[in-house]
C-alpha cells in the first residue's frame, strides 16, 4: 500500500513540477497578433516555444532566420525557420538537453526585457545601426519578448544589467550547438 501511496505521489508531483519549469515571469498574456504564424503553430501542440533570431534595425521579421526550441512533456525539438520553411534540425538529444539547460540557467522564462530594466549609461547612444537579440517565449496561455540590442557592446560599455550576459550565454549556446546558425 506504501508503494501505490509513493507512485501516486511521485505521479502527482511530477506535472506540477514540470508547470512551474515553464511558467513565464514578466511575460503578458498569450496574444494571437503579436506572433509569427509559424509560431502559432508550434504553440498549439508544445508545453512551450522559445524562438531566437538576430535581426537588424529595418530588417522585417519575416526575412529573419529563427532558431526554435519546442517542449512537449519531456520531449524537446530544434527547428529553423526562415523563408517561410520550418526544418527540423534533428539535434541529437544530449545537444538539446544542453542548450535547455543553458536557457533554464540563464533564466530566460523569469529575466526581463532590457527595456524594462532602468540603467542609465552616457553610451547608450554611442552606437547605432547594430544588431538586436530577440527571444520570443510562448508557454501556458502567456508570452514575452526578450530583446537586447548589441548586448556584446553593452555587457563593456554599460555595466550593471546582469541579463545581458544570461542572453550572450543562450545564444553562445545556440552558436555552439547549431551547425549553420
Amino acid at each position: 500500500m506504501k508503494i501505490y501511496l509513493t507512485l501516486s505521489f511521485l505521479l502527482f508531483l511530477l506535472p506540477a513540477f514540470s508547470q512551474e519549469l515553464f511558467r513565464i515571469e514578466n511575460g503578458i498574456k498569450y496574444d494571437n497578433s503579436q506572433v509569427q504564424p509559424f509560431m502559432k503553430s508550434l504553440n498549439s501542440g508544445n508545453d512551450f516555444v522559445l524562438a531566437f533570431r538576430t535581426y537588424f534595425p529595418g530588417e522585417g521579421a519575416s526575412s529573419a532566420k529563427y532558431f526554435i526550441l519546442t517542449g512537449k512533456s519531456e520531449q524537446l525539438r530544434a527547428y529553423s525557420y526562415a523563408k517561410d520553411m520550418l526544418i527540423d534540425l534533428n539535434l541529437s538529444p544530449h545537444s538539446l538537453d544542453q542548450i535547455w539547460k543553458t536557457f533554464q540557467q540563464n533564466d530566460l522564462f523569469r529575466i526581463r526585457d532590457e527595456k524594462d530594466i532602468p540603467n542609465f549609461c552616457a553610451k547608450k547612444y554611442e552606437i547605432y545601426e547594430s544588431y538586436t537579440y530577440e527571444f520570443t517565449i510562448l508557454s501556458q496561455g502567456r508570452m514575452k519578448v526578450l530583446s537586447y540590442y548589441s548586448p556584446e557592446y553593452y555587457i563593456e560599455a554599460c555595466y550593471g544589467i546582469s541579463e545581458r550576459q544570461n542572453i550572450i550565454n543562450s545564444v553562445a549556446i545556440i552558436n555552439l550547438l547549431v551547425p549553420g546558425y
